[in-house]
């Protein structure tokens, strides 16, 4: 039997774990589709977004060079078959986190967007070889920031060969009334959104001590009943199963961090909560992070651009100071401090992202305050 794979979107946001599960692999995140052989009813009618998922990145190559081979033979076949896509998207960066799925969300529905194609390039290993697997998924936009919705329908195929997997989606697609007429030759790319609807501030707010911080828990993802059946379903429940059980370890681990190293006033918040809830419930801010390569986080931030290949974290520890160099491409946890009546961010005088989120959380800690003593 070969290896189980699955790619885990832990709260989708988009960074991908592998586990295996026979020769089905879950693209989808912790959210249960109805996968039948039926696609969107616009899916050649109305406007569709395309997210682009690699699994491997070389290290000095941006998104558009790494995923751009990929994207010109699928908008070719896509052309064809008459869906209409209208931006092609790096998934990590649209699912980095909680203000940025908002951010893309809410730009999708202003351009009226319909329906999403997730293309994952899956890479990993199988009876110590090295195997490529193609997955695309095809389902309607929810016209939230979670994308999808437990229970809807979607369309779903795999295969070894790209040009075949593409193949099965013009047939698929062409079962549906063409409308779209005036379709883009070339495919657009999109690495922008406003996520940022303040002031980019790189240091803290020194009134942190006149406000409460509201601190958002690991989520833990409910499993509906009754859920949708199917292969790929039980491997989400087990999925959504196992994230819980880290995530409950995770909100203590969190809870104990935020104890010794936060003076002020803050409460553990359920992670679903908007900003308008956490102000109506006395909250002044809310900690936030983003998961996703460095140089995108970097570009959603609204930090200046860089021709940086790689960036530079100062760890203190003990009262020594240490460096650490991660890839531009890497990916690391950035937290940052939004002041939600202004929605300011406040991200630190220095560059505090690290590769596992207790590491980036204890940095961003560090310098809160050093920060306040000023």
């Amino acid at each position: 039997m070969n290896k189980p794979l699955a790619l885990l979107l832990l709260g989708l946001v988009f960074s991908i774990n592998s586990f295996a599960q026979d020769d089905e692999i879950n693209t989808a995140g912790l959210v249960f589709l109805d996968y039948t052989g039926n696609m969107p009813e616009t899916i050649r009618s109305g406007k569709t977004i395309v997210l682009v998922n690699t699994t491997k990145v070389l290290p000095d190559q941006e998104f558009g060079k790494s995923a751009e081979p990929m994207i010109n033979e699928a908008h070719k076949v896509f052309v064809e078959a008459g869906i209409d896509v209208v931006g092609y998207y790096n998934s990590k960066e649209v699912l980095a986190g909680r203000d940025s799925q908002y951010g893309f969300s809410e730009a999708w529905k202003k351009r009226e967007i319909e329906n999403i194609i997730l293309i994952t390039k899956a890479d990993f290993e199988q009876k110590k070889k090295d195997v490529t697997r193609y997955v695309i998924l095809v389902t309607t936009f929810n016209g939230k920031p979670s994308l999808f919705t437990n229970g809807q329908v979607a369309w779903k195929v795999q295969n070894k060969d790209f040009s075949k997997a593409l193949e099965k989606v013009a047939g698929a697609a062409n079962r549906y009334e063409k409308k779209n007429l005036l379709i883009n030759d070339a495919p657009e790319y999109f690495d922008d959104v406003k996520m940022v609807w303040g002031e980019h501030v790189e240091g803290y707010l020194t009134d942190l001590d006149f406000g409460k911080l509201a601190v958002p828990k690991f989520e833990i993802v409910d499993i509906p009943n009754p859920k949708p059946t199917g292969l790929i379903n039980n491997l989400v429940e087990k999925q959504v199963e196992e994230s819980n059980a880290l995530n409950k370890k995770n909100n203590l681990v969190l809870a104990d961090k935020m104890k010794a190293g936060y003076d002020y006033e803050y409460e553990l918040v359920d992670p679903s909560l908007t900003d308008e809830e956490l102000e109506k419930q006395g909250f002044s801010y809310v900690l936030l992070r983003l998961y996703a390569p460095g140089i995108d986080i970097k570009r959603l931030l609204n930090y200046k651009e860089s021709s940086q290949q790689s960036y530079t974290t100062q760890i203190f520890n003990n009262g020594r100071v240490t460096l650490r160099t991660i890839p531009a491409n890497g990916l690391v946890y950035k937290y940052y401090i939004k002041h939600l009546r202004s929605g300011n961010v406040y991200l630190g005088p220095k560059w505090d992202a690290d590769e596992t989120w207790g590491e980036a959380l204890d940095h961003m800690l560090y310098n809160v305050r050093e920060e306040m003593k000023k």
